[in-house]
Order: C-alpha cells, then sequence, then structure tokens
C-alpha cells in the first residue's frame, strides 16, 4: 500500500481525493492536512469526504509513523513552500495541482526536485493531456495559415484567470509551432484597434455558474476550422489522474516528472 497525505483536505479536491483513493486498493491515506484555523480541523477525513469514517483526523501535521510515501496538493500558491518544506523533511514525493504559480513558484519546484521526486501539472486529467498530444501534431500540420486561439471557462469561484490549463495549451502550441509565449501569447483582446497579428495566439476566460472547466482550442483560415475542445462534468477526472500520477511517482527518484511520462505519451 502507498501511504498518501492529502493537503487542503477539507477543500472540495482534497475531500474527492479522500474519497477516491478510498476506493483503491493501492492507496492508504496517511494524513489529512489543513490549516490550524480550519473548522473541520479534527473531523474524521472520511465522514468529511461524504465516506465511511476512516480514522484519519483533519490535522495540521503529519502523524508520526504514518508510513507516507507522496502528499498531493490541490491547495493555494501560498501554500507551496510550506507543502515543499513537508516533503522534505518526510521524503515524500510531490503531486502538485496548485494552479496560478509564478516563475518563482515554479522554481521552487525544480529546487525541491532535487530532494524529492515531483510532479506539477495545470491539469492531471487524462483526456486533456491527449489534447496536448493532439495539438502537438496538428499545429504543425496546419501551419501558418491557420489562425489559433484559446477559449476557456470555468466555475465563478476560481482564482486565476486564465486558467492554468489554457497558459500550459498555448506554450505546447508555441513550442510545436516555433511561438514565443512572452511575445506571441494575448491575454484577452480588447481596444478600438485590433487587427490580429499572423502569429498570436490569445486566450480568453469566462467565469460562469459552477462550470468545472472547459477548454477550446480553434484552428481556423478562410473556409473552414477545426475545434478541440475538452469538457470537464466532474473535479473528479482530475482526481483519478492526481491518483494515477501518486502510483506512479512513488518508487520514483528525485526529479521533476510530468503526466506525460505516467500516461506513457
Amino acid at each position: 500500500m502507498i501511504g498518501i497525505v492529502i493537503n487542503g483536505a477539507a477543500g472540495r479536491m482534497g475531500r474527492r481525493l479522500i474519497a477516491l483513493a478510498a476506493a483503491s486498493a493501492e492507496l492508504k491515506l496517511a494524513a489529512a492536512l489543513e490549516r490550524p484555523d480550519c473548522p473541520q480541523m479534527g473531523q474524521d477525513a472520511g465522514i468529511l469526504a461524504g465516506i465511511a469514517a476512516n480514522g484519519v483526523a483533519i490535522s495540521s501535521q503529519i502523524p508520526p509513523n504514518a508510513g507516507a510515501r507522496v502528499l498531493i496538493d490541490f491547495s493555494a500558491a501560498a501554500a507551496l513552500p510550506a507543502t515543499i518544506a513537508l516533503c522534505r523533511q518526510h521524503k515524500l514525493a510531490l503531486v502538485c495541482g496548485i494552479t496560478g504559480l509564478t516563475a518563482a513558484d515554479q522554481k521552487r519546484l525544480d529546487d525541491a526536485a532535487r530532494d524529492v521526486p515531483v510532479i506539477w501539472e495545470s491539469n492531471f486529467s487524462l483526456v486533456v493531456n491527449v489534447l496536448h498530444s493532439l495539438l502537438r501534431q496538428a499545429a504543425p500540420l496546419l501551419g501558418e495559415d491557420y489562425d489559433i486561439e484559446i477559449l476557456e471557462a470555468h466555475h465563478r469561484g476560481k482564482h486565476d484567470a486564465p486558467s492554468g490549463t489554457a497558459l500550459s495549451l498555448a506554450r505546447t502550441l508555441c513550442s510545436a509551432t516555433g511561438r514565443d509565449f512572452d511575445k506571441d501569447v494575448v491575454l484577452q483582446r480588447h481596444g478600438p484597434q485590433c487587427p490580429r497579428k499572423k502569429s498570436e495566439i490569445t486566450i480568453q476566460a469566462l467565469r460562469l455558474g459552477d462550470l468545472a472547466g472547459q477548454h477550446t482550442i480553434y484552428f481556423a483560415a478562410e473556409g473552414e476550422r477545426l475545434e478541440l475542445t475538452h469538457v470537464s462534468t466532474s473535479r473528479d477526472s482530475y482526481v483519478k489522474g492526481a491518483l494515477q500520477a501518486a502510483r506512479w511517482i512513488a518508487d520514483k527518484g528525485p526529479g521533476r516528472y510530468s503526466m506525460r511520462q505516467v500516461l506513457g505519451l
């Protein structure tokens, strides 16, 4: 059994991670962590997640002799330094799905990977990772005559915009077509004079009700267009991918890894 620690255990993603991990024969919840002022502190993590009691209390510390090997974190960017410190202290692999990270945060992950195995992804969904693979094939085949745009939509409570997934998709497209992300990717389009530049990729963000997540990439030329869309109807798709990553990374050495490696894409 692989012992896992869930950081942000009382959150929406944390609860689903606890619930779906309980259904895995390979995973065991070793600790369920939250900030010290969390209202659910001390509650049984299983009951909080809507499943049977599992005897693991919501806590701010990893219990002694917990037998943990992997920490999974979908909480918030502000928690990243403390999460990395925990992984180093307890020699835990890190599966991180926090979005809205800065370049400095990515540097922290790079530094952590010298000591522990690390996977960070903006999106752990199997289909989204297959979408990246499709973009790497489609963009060079269609070439410069096709305009590329990205539209993303999420629930009204999402903090960061555009989504980390949209930014990652844009980076994949830039890599596949020789574009410069910093110069060619535009966040929104506005103003009285906005003719489209040939090389630009614009990301538009919508925030709508309880929408779990949707990303559409448009390739358009005169007379035709190709639309590739991923629609998420449940956070469980991200949770399943993160748990798959946890099983895969548990026995790896220090380093930065990716879902491409986990899935063999």
